[in-house]
């Protein structure tokens, strides 16, 4: 009797299987955007069973993976050599391995590299899956005081004066509310331009969130132009303004500008 998995068939060969491999998946994880505890449950445990981590920046990473206890695997994706990655780390999945796509911060595609891993994935029919986190665009409009029903967002402003002022000039009348990720060294420049072209729009400063050093600043962007002071270079800053219906509603008591706000904490 022939035993179980090597009865021969028509070419004398032994039986094979004809199951294919089932790829991997990709999951999209957002991470902490200051404090390292902000992630969600369900992230920890996508991190701890991955074959590997694809991360825009290692290093923070691994510091996040050593703060909760997590050995994995962690490779760099981008910013160079991007293309190569993206073959590289399908095959791993088309392999069955299971890969996370993280940030530096926050969510991943969110103003951060990503979108070409995924992309290529949809394209080779491997499951991509969202492992929701936090996100600055979102946090900093929901204490920015303003409407979060409609959202204009720019995570990279014109770099010349005269292209940011045509660009703010052109979202006069915009009634969204406007969100953009701003280097610190550009900071005072942005609010030089929104002073000559928002004058009256409330503003919003929010730097360095969930962090001890978070600060929120709001007002008029002559008023902020004359509080900020010095800004630190590695800060993460998010100005948030209010859209042109908000302003023309504004009930008097909300008209003046607002005192300066300074959150301060363990995040």
């Amino acid at each position: 009797m022939v035993r179980d998995g090597s009865q021969p068939n028509e070419r004398g060969t032994g039986r094979r299987s004809t199951t294919p491999r089932l790829p991997g998946t990709l999951y999209v994880v957002g991470t902490p955007i200051g404090h390292p505890d902000d992630i969600t449950l369900r992230a920890l445990a996508v991190l701890r069973r991955v074959s590997l981590v694809a991360s825009e920046d290692p290093l923070i990473t691994q510091a996040l993976l050593a703060h909760h206890g997590i050995a994995a695997t962690v490779t760099s994706y981008g910013p160079f050599n991007r293309h190569e990655k993206v073959l590289l780390l399908l095959h791993r999945l088309t392999q069955g391995q299971d890969i996370a796509l993280v940030s530096d911060n926050g969510t991943p595609i969110i103003y951060d590299p990503g979108s070409l891993l995924v992309a290529a994935a949809h394209y080779a029919g491997i499951p991509v899956r969202a492992i929701p986190g936090p996100s600055t665009l979102t946090a900093a409009t929901a204490i920015s005081g303003f409407s979060g029903d409609a959202i204009v967002f720019e995570g990279c402003l014109p770099s010349t004066n005269q292209q940011l002022a045509q660009y703010l000039s052109h979202l006069r009348k915009e009634k969204k509310t406007l969100v953009f990720y701003v280097a610190p060294r550009a900071l005072r420049g942005l609010l030089k331009t929104l002073t000559r072209t928002l004058p009256t729009r409330q503003t919003v400063i929010a730097m360095n969130l969930t962090t001890e050093k978070e600060t929120l600043r709001r007002g008029r962007p002559d008023k902020l132009l004359d509080q900020i002071g010095r800004v630190a270079m590695d800060s993460a800053v998010t100005v948030v303004i209010e859209g042109y219906r908000a302003g023309s509603h504004r009930k008097k008591i909300f008209q003046k500008t607002l005192p300066t706000t300074h959150l301060h904490g363990d995040g």
